[in-house]
């Protein structure tokens, strides 16, 4: 009966208090990973001759590619990666090496941001060499 009692009251206090839901923070609708702007062709470009769009693309192409070595191939990475492996200075403890493979990691990332937008330039270039009826 006590137990009854106590519960009731439990129950009744816990109803009387005011409910406060859980705010869920609102949800960014950036997207996490880059999006490239897309290129569209300006009035300059369309005034362009068919010959002066082709020495544009052929001006172009060698930006297209990139010089900086990929990851198992650069020996700076492999310098990296075995300061991180065999370090053993109580200060240092392989921080150098993860430092600089996280400056190699944006590296990369910013030359392939680079060649994405010189091939979207190519692309814009094609397009607009298209719409002439450059190739007949």
């Amino acid at each position: 009966m006590r137990l009854a009692s106590i519960l009731t009251i439990l129950l009744s206090s816990i109803c009387v208090l005011p409910a406060n839901a859980l705010v869920i923070p609102a949800v960014p609708t950036e997207p996490i990973y880059f999006e490239p702007p897309v290129v569209t062709a300006t009035d300059k470009h369309k005034q362009l001759s068919c010959l002066d769009l082709d020495k544009s693309i052929r001006y172009l192409h060698p930006y297209k590619y990139t010089y900086k070595p990929n990851f198992a191939q650069d020996g700076a990475n492999k310098l990296a990666t075995a300061l991180i492996v065999v370090d053993n200075l109580p200060i240092v403890e392989g921080w150098f090496g993860l430092a600089y493979l996280g400056y190699s990691a944006l590296v990369e990332e910013k030359e392939q941001r680079r060649v994405l937008a010189v091939e979207q330039q190519i692309a814009m270039l094609r397009q607009v060499k298209a719409e002439k009826h450059c190739f007949e």
